[in-house]
């Protein structure tokens, strides 16, 4: 059998949307070609000169590839990238690794892979998701640094070729953070999930991309053409001339379809039946402001915690984040609200200033507004420099993952604490008004009480999944049980609805859920009027509610839940989405 020419259909996850069309490059493990030999003792200061080089050069990779980063706006992106770049400060990476050049005798790169792989044994031997997490970063940083060690040898992805398609068993966050979306058009790989790292970089890039499928059993000359379908989840080798035009003819309705959405931004954002909805952006960075000039109608999440997660060793001062809040408010105009979620750390997220916190399950441990309240040192300073940059701008305060009413009239208490210090200095202070985020089931049972004693409820989807499902989003292995549409996550989002509606609290949902047009007409059947997503998704977003009538939008929802089976929903999700 000719596989070359057979067109031949492989069923993958989808992870993020888009058709492209292109060769396939493999991308191999750089490890699996390194030499091996001995060393004289007179050779061993040049093998570490070498090594230090090629840290040296890898430090300079990571640094120019966070400041395109920066530029491009993709801050979640960027603080992946700082933490690769500490971790080529680890005495593991540095003394350590000289250490055993100089003992084992042999070339840097077979030390250096021999030190990699027992530092990954050890990452394995642990079961949660924060090592399995540092466990990608580790590989990610290792095959850098193997790569300037072995240079004539690296499967550099700068070597792609122009519209590839990128097959690799499993990607890094380097690798979708450094890919041109005009080089690079696709990726498949074996491992990785739709809540990735990863995978929000490439939905952020506009990379189609689907993880799932088998790379190992393919061949480099099994085909010269590849179809990746990353709304299905489908992957074509070598397609006949009849599914080629079908998929050309896809892609290019969907180029043509966000060309229209660009041109049509300026109109308003309303139902069919002129139904008011309010479309706001969710920014780490004021930069993506710049790139994105979407969000006419404000900031509906400003994730604060981006200032800390840029390697920075020294705690920010007060005055370094009143300059960047400040920045933020002259971006965006004082006439347009602007909620400002305070730090959200711990979990997954350390500032370089802050020892990790050794725990078993870091998500169900000091994160969040519990991370905060631990550490009140933090939290005046940035209370005390979002007062000051706000002067007459909207600014709102979001508090993130509460549990808990006890936790936010903890947090009113240190807030009253900083207006009276402020003003005793002089400093005119208004009141800014304090919502907190729904991310965890005990919230949504008493956001009636959250509701009375905040001005507003902001819904995070992802979270909310994650700790309503019992689903770990950070585990690729567990992202099929993932299911933004379950009967419990939209139950809970009608419930949060109907309480911020009978008592006049505003309500607004900035998860993933508000970026997927899949979605959109369910959650305004739901009875969500205000969506904060990715700038780049607003214009999207924007089209497909005026697609649809309010009132069909609440028949949608009606229809939905009246289902418990995620499936079911998700089938009649997409049934309405084709024949809208």
């Amino acid at each position: 059998m000719n596989l070359k020419s057979k067109e031949r259909r492989l069923q993958g996850s989808p992870v993020s949307e888009g058709i492209a069309i292109g060769a396939p490059y493999f991308l191999a493990p750089l490890e699996e070609r390194i030499p091996e030999f001995p060393i004289a003792v007179t050779e061993v200061d040049t093998e570490i000169s070498r090594y230090r080089k090629a840290l040296f050069s890898s430090k300079e990779d990571l640094r120019r590839l966070r400041h395109d980063l920066a530029i491009e706006g993709s801050s979640e992106a960027a603080s992946f990238i700082d933490t690769h770049i500490q971790m080529l400060d680890d005495p593991m990476i540095t003394v350590q690794m000289e250490e055993r050049i100089r003992h084992m005798l042999r070339n840097t790169e077979s030390v250096f892979r021999s030190t990699i792989r027992e530092y990954e044994t050890r990452f394995s031997e642990r079961s949660d998701s924060f090592f399995e997490e540092r466990l990608v970063d580790v590989r990610d940083v290792s095959e850098r640094i193997l790569g300037h060690l072995c240079a004539d040898q690296k499967p550099a992805l700068g070597m792609a070729p122009r519209g590839c398609i990128l097959f690799a068993k499993e990607l890094a966050p380097s690798h979708t953070a450094a890919a041109l979306p005009t080089q690079i058009f696709a990726f498949v790989t074996e491992q990785g999930g739709g809540n990735s790292h990863c995978a929000l970089i490439a939905r952020a890039k506009g990379i189609p991309f689907v993880a799932g499928i088998d790379v190992a059993e393919l061949q480099p000359d099994q085909a010269a053409v590849v179809i990746v379908d990353g709304l299905e989840g489908v992957v074509i080798l070598n397609p006949t001339e009849e599914t080629l035009a079908h998929y050309k003819e896809r892609r290019d309705q969907l180029i043509t379809r966000y060309q229209v959405y660009e041109k049509e931004n300026p109109l308003k954002a309303e139902t069919l039946d002129e139904f008011p909805i309010r479309l706001m952006a969710n920014v780490g960075n004021p930069v993506e402001l710049d790139l994105f000039p979407y969000a006419q109608e404000g900031i509906g999440l400003f994730r604060t915690e981006y200032f800390f997660l840029q390697g920075q060793r020294v705690f920010p001062s007060e005055e370094q984040q009143v300059r960047v809040y400040s920045s933020l408010i002259e971006k965006v105009g004082d006439n347009k609200p602007i909620i400002m979620r305070v730090f959200d750390l711990g979990g997954d997220k350390h500032p370089a200033f802050f020892p990790k916190l050794k725990e078993p399950n870091p998500a169900l441990g000091s994160r969040g507004i519990r991370f905060l309240l631990k550490t009140p040192e933090i939290f005046y300073i940035q209370l005390r420099a979002l007062f000051k940059a706000a002067k007459q701008a909207d600014v709102r305060l979001l508090l993130p993952l509460i549990s808990d009413l006890g936790e936010l009239l903890q947090v009113k208490k240190l807030i009253e604490k900083v207006k009276k210090e402020l003003r005793a200095e002089g400093m005119e202070v208004r009141d800014l008004p304090i919502g907190c985020m729904i991310e965890v089931p005990s919230a949504v049972m008493i956001c009636e009480a959250l509701a009375q004693e905040g001005d507003f409820l902001s819904i995070g989807t992802n979270d909310l999944v994650q700790y309503t499902l019992g689903v770990d989003r950070s585990n690729p292995a567990m992202s099929e049980l993932f299911y933004p549409a379950h009967p419990s996550v939209l139950r809970m989002i009608k419930m949060i609805c109907q309480v911020g509606n009978r008592l006049n609290k505003p309500v607004t949902i900035c998860g993933e859920m508000a970026s997927n047009p899949l979605f959109t007409p369910l959650l305004l059947g739901l009875g969500l009027t205000t969506f904060s997503c990715a700038p780049r998704y607003l214009p999207l977003i924007k089209q497909t509610i005026r697609k649809w009538t309010i009132v069909e939008a609440y028949k949608l929802a009606e229809d939905a839940l009246r289902l418990n089976d995620p499936h079911a929903i998700t089938e009649l999700l997409l049934f309405k989405q084709r024949n809208g």
